[in-house]
């Protein structure tokens, strides 16, 4: 049985019926930079044991690629979301793809939420390994089908997702966004409408 994670037979029911977010900036509580042992320079309140060149710094001197919420994580959770990165592929009116969403919140993991909502996301879920169920998780290169707690909780687990970091206090997760990329609009062979000379008939 498929219970009680949701089937995609319903949404291809629908289908034929008819039917990425800016994070916030670099966070006021980094206190500290150093250069970890891939050489790379990093921001937190904690430098690993293993840091080199580590340095106070003001919060207004954090100078990170405001695109990349990677380097605003705690050393423990990025180093392990750069590896055994988590995708979350949900759709709407899913009571599992709820339950599963807040489960990997309250565990405080990093992750990115590709939604299954038209027939083109349908094809790419299926391309991706996906089967009849959803929610579906990704650690790394891990598939886990169905939300079950233990199972996500095991795999975050061996993928060495720590357990009792918080995230930063300002952290905000990605808005969910499709997973197939939306359709390029057909070229237009006449001339383009100007404004207000649309047809109305």
């Amino acid at each position: 049985m498929l219970q009680p994670n949701f089937s995609v037979r319903f949404l291809l029911a629908g289908l034929l019926a008819g039917c990425v977010a800016t994070l916030l900036a670099a966070p006021a509580l980094a206190q500290f930079k150093w250069i970890d042992h891939d050489g790379q320079v990093n921001y937190g309140d904690q430098p690993p044991k293993d840091a080199t060149g580590i340095a106070p710094i003001a919060p207004a001197d954090v100078s990170v690629d405001a695109g990349d919420a990677m380097a605003r994580l705690p050393y423990e959770i990025r180093s392990v979301a750069r590896n055994f990165p988590v995708v979350l592929y949900a759709m709407a009116a899913c009571t599992p793809c709820d339950e599963g969403r807040a489960f990997l919140k309250s565990r405080n993991i990093p992750f990115v939420e590709r939604t299954v909502a038209s027939r083109a996301d349908l094809d790419a879920y299926h391309r991706l390994g996906g089967t009849d169920v959803l929610p579906t998780i990704t650690v790394g290169r891990e598939f886990l089908r169905g939300y079950e707690s233990g199972a996500w909780s095991a795999a975050l687990a061996v993928a060495g997702y720590p357990s009792g970091v918080p995230l930063p206090r300002d952290w905000q997760w990605p808005a969910a966004t499709p997973l197939a990329a939306p359709a390029a609009a057909p070229a237009d062979a006449g001339t383009a409408p100007t404004a207000g000379s649309a047809d109305t008939r």
